[in-house]
């Protein structure tokens, strides 16, 4: 300030030029005031400065004066300029003031500018120099320079985090994508060399580990070590160190172990070393019998474990190195459970035996799978930890030592369930006749446990037969409580019968089990011998429908397993009870009693249920299609209503002859011993029924039958009857063998009572023949009476053999009708009428005798008066 009004009180002159040079000096309003008011003061100070410099000095005073003038016109001037410059700020019109705004924009863009141009050139020359490093990056990635590849790009990544210049810019984006993808082929490469310096190949006759040095270009030569600790290192700097245990884990595991495992035998292993190359192998044997014992199988991993531990982090004494003695590097965490799961699955899981005797003989071999895991949790863990170091859910070997006897158990069961699966699905058929009745007695019990086994091997497994000492005490009590359990001779199948005894070696199994072990064990081998009689009832017949209707052989054979399984599944129920509850023979836990029992009479009962259902269903398709025989179809009517004809006489004839033959078909295929005699004649007797019913029925459809047509009627109901009595004829030899257990074929099962389980098959047999039209036979009507004596056709030796006319009328309900059709269709009315008052047309109703009569005789007052006489009788 004290410098303008210098310049302004020293000026000469003062004019608008002079305002225009104080408006460049930046000569504000606010500055014109205080530079006037300055003034103004100075002003007053120069007056009285004058006025003493006139009295000090008059010719200084006058100078002073002309120059106070001068410089008040000066100030006045400034002061009109101040003025108009105020006015001139505050005037829209004249656009002073937005020009000055607009300078002082273009002012400050200018500076912007000049700063972020600054700002380029400072990232242009740090991206000269990420570029230089990516440049050497690339360089050394390619060069398979890992470890310095690695450092380089840690090195850009901190340049570039450091670029702040780069913050939030697409550049920096592009190359944080470039630094990631840089890792990743670094990564890629090391995983790759690591493959090439341990490879591992598994091949039909031998399995290789090969440790090799990797041959790079302008690097000196190393050994393997120096390689693995090359790689470990640039994996660990991009904080990627465990990704080498995990991927040599996965390798060694998935290309090395899981195939040698799955060599059946593996003979022993061998090291080679070639300069600095070493090879490991083992020789397989595909093809050969047998496999390799769990030692062995312990020791070639326990081998390639060190020949890989000892080629790789054993074999270097350089400092660099020193990272690698730890076996962390090398081994991922989950790597011993794993090769210890696949041991397990080896030597333990697909080789528990199926027998007592072979599992004493497996549990030798535990110790040594235990001490092999116990060294590979060792070798393999970097920090043993109490659950390394003990037993623990994470020990794969040590966890399924304890479960031995549930493996077993397991083992035992899944091969009986497809054992009996496969028997189920066969379609062999075969039969395994009796040589005579099966008595249940302890030998039996013995025999069936011992029978149990692989049935193509003689030799007795002797655990097994101490195993079937526990139920000798209880199937001796079961035998003098029930008294005799019998199963008549007859043709069952081979594969019902290898049921029953898998059935009875699973029990023997439990109830061994359930003293060394927890009762679940028991449970599972009782539950699974009940088991294999539902999966073989619901697969054989679902598989084998077509064929066991088809053939009526194969049907009653079906309809025999059925009850043969249904009287050994009564039978086994009640000894697993009586196991559960009798104190003298208590091995198995009482809590078995009450649901075992009843679990396995449904079980017996299902079995006579469809065995009675399939059964029926044989005899009532037999029936129609006899039925329909007899008839001869819309020309066997005619032939009945003209049977005088040559041409019906020859229709006729051809009936009687295909009945015959296929009735003779059909008896062969139940003739004992196929099934009991009792069975024989009630479904053969259902057979004759339906040709003698069918018979009958065409006959007395007849309106008008002439007296040649009647006699020749008469004729072909004889030779029908006659011909079919043959067929209930029996050889002595065969029915010798039923007469001492005839009586017994009456009773009602021996185990019956409360639990209704069957002891006597051939009770269901009775059952089964009595139940009404809707199974085979009819109620009270033919067959072994109710009072106990022996079934008809079975008789003593002592007796006379019945006659076949006297063995149809006994099990045929209308062959004693048809032999009076035959006497009616040639007898008189007189006859008739006289026979009706004795009672020897009983089984005619008096409508169908008023029928027949119409039909045979005119029209006449007398036949008449014989009708009525017939209706009033």
């Amino acid at each position: 300030m004290d410098v303008l009004v210098s310049r302004i009180l020293e000026s000469d002159s003062h004019s608008s030029q002079s305002t225009d040079g104080l408006l460049e000096s930046e000569l504000t309003l606010d500055v014109a005031q205080k530079l006037s008011t300055e003034l103004n003061t100075r002003l007053r100070q120069c007056k009285t400065e004058l006025k003493q410099s006139l009295v000090d000095n008059h010719d200084t005073y006058t100078t002073a004066a002309d120059e106070v003038e001068r410089a008040q016109e000066s100030i006045t001037q400034l002061l009109h300029g101040v003025d108009e410059l105020q006015a001139m700020f505050g005037d829209e019109e004249t656009g002073i003031r937005a020009r000055v705004i607009e300078a002082m924009e273009k002012e400050a863009h200018a500076r912007k500018q000049i700063q972020d141009n600054g700002v380029v050139l400072e990232g242009l020359r740090v991206l000269e120099s990420i570029n230089a490093e990516l440049r050497a990056m690339d360089a050394l990635v390619r060069d398979a320079r890992h470890r310095e590849a690695a450092r380089a790009i840690r090195a850009v990544e901190a340049t570039v985090v450091g670029a702040h210049a780069l913050d939030g810019t697409r550049i920096r984006a592009v190359l944080d994508d470039r630094i990631h993808l840089a890792a990743i082929n670094v990564k890629d490469n090391v995983l790759r060399d690591l493959r090439r310096l341990v490879s591992f190949e598994v091949a039909d006759s031998v399995a290789t580990i090969r440790v090799a040095p990797l041959a790079r270009e302008h690097a000196q030569p190393s050994n393997a070590s120096s390689e693995l600790a090359e790689l470990y290192s640039a994996l660990s700097t991009l904080d990627a160190g465990g990704d080498l245990a995990k991927a040599f884990s996965d390798r060694f595991v998935r290309d090395f172990v899981s195939p040698l495992l799955s060599v059946a035998v593996l003979a022993d292993s061998t090291v080679q070393s070639t300069d600095d190359t070493r090879i490991f192998e083992v020789s397989l044997h595909r093809e050969a019998d047998g496999t390799t014992s769990a030692s062995t199988v312990c020791n070639i991993l326990s081998e390639a474990l060190g020949f890989v531990n000892g080629s790789l982090l054993r074999n270097n004494s350089s400092e660099e190195a020193a990272l690698l003695k730890a076996s962390s590097i090398l081994w991922a965490d989950g790597c011993a459970p794993r090769l210890a799961t696949l041991v397990v699955e080896r030597c333990v899981l697909s080789c528990i035996p199926t027998t007592r005797k072979a599992l004493a003989e497996f549990k030798d071999q535990i110790d040594v799978l235990v001490a092999f895991e116990d060294r590979l949790f060792g070798e393999l863990c970097a920090e043993p930890t109490s659950e390394n170091n003990g037993s623990s859910a994470d020990r794969p070997i040590r966890s399924r030592v304890g479960q031995i006897e549930d493996l077993f158990a397991r083992r035992r069961c899944d091969e009986a369930l497809n054992s009996v699966r496969k028997l189920a699905e066969s379609s062999s058929f075969s039969a395994a006749a009796m040589d005579g009745h099966e008595r249940w007695t302890v030998d039996l019990v013995k025999q069936m446990v011992k029978s149990s086994g692989d049935s193509e091997s003689d030799d007795t497994d002797a655990d097994c037969q101490t195993a079937s000492s526990f139920l000798v005490n209880g199937a001796s009590k079961l035998v003098a409580g029930r008294g005799l359990l019998l199963f008549p001779k007859c043709t069952v199948s081979a594969a019902i019968r290898r049921l029953v005894m898998t059935a009875y070696g699973l029990v023997s199994e439990g109830a061994q089990s359930s003293l060394d072990t927890a009762p679940h064990v028991a449970r599972m081998f009782v539950d699974t011998a009940r088991c294999v009689f539902d999966v073989y009832r619901a697969l054989f017949f679902a598989l084998h429908r077509a064929q066991l209707t088809k053939i009526p052989a194969l049907g009653w054979q079906f309809f025999n397993d059925c009850m043969y399984a249904a009287h050994h599944a009564g039978i086994i129920g009640n000894l697993v009870a009586l196991l559960s509850e009798s104190p003298e023979t208590h091995q198995l836990p009482s809590s078995f009693a009450a649901t075992t029992s009843s679990e396995w009479t449904a079980t017996a009962r299902l079995y006579v249920s469809i065995g009675k259902t399939h059964a029926a269903s044989i005899v009532r398709q037999e029936t129609e299609e006899l039925r329909r025989l007899s008839t001869g179809g819309s020309k066997g009517a005619d032939a009945f209503a003209s049977a005088s004809k040559d041409a019906s006489k020859a229709q006729l004839a051809k009936i009687a002859n295909q009945v015959r033959l296929s009735l003779t078909q059909l008896a062969r295929a139940i003739r004992p011993p196929a099934v009991t005699p009792h069975v024989f004649y009630r479904t053969l007797g259902r057979y004759a029924d339906a040709v003698f019913g069918a018979t009958i029925d065409a006959i007395a459809s007849i309106v008008d039958i002439g007296a040649d047509d009647s006699q020749v009627l008469s004729d072909h109901c004889r030779l029908t009857l006659h011909s079919l009595a043959q067929l209930f004829l029996l050889d002595a030899s065969v029915l010798e063998a039923y007469a001492d257990i005839a009586p017994s074929m009456q009773q009602p099962s021996t185990l019956g009572g409360s639990s209704g389980l069957l002891g006597n098959a051939d009770a269901a047999f009775e059952d089964l023949l009595n139940s009404g039209d809707d199974d085979i036979g009819d109620d009270n009507e033919g067959g072994a009476g109710g009072d106990g004596s022996p079934a008809s056709g079975v008789s003593s030796p002592r007796r006379s053999l019945p006659s076949a006319m006297k063995l149809a009328n006994e099990h045929c309900r209308l062959a004693n009708k048809l032999a009076q059709l035959a006497d009616i269709l040639v007898i008189s009315r007189a006859d008739i009428l006289a026979r009706r008052r004795a009672g020897l047309l009983e089984d005619f109703t008096v409508d169908e005798l008023v029928e027949l009569v119409r039909a045979l005789f005119t029209g006449t007052m007398e036949r008449e008066r014989d009708i009525m006489e017939l209706e009033s009788l």
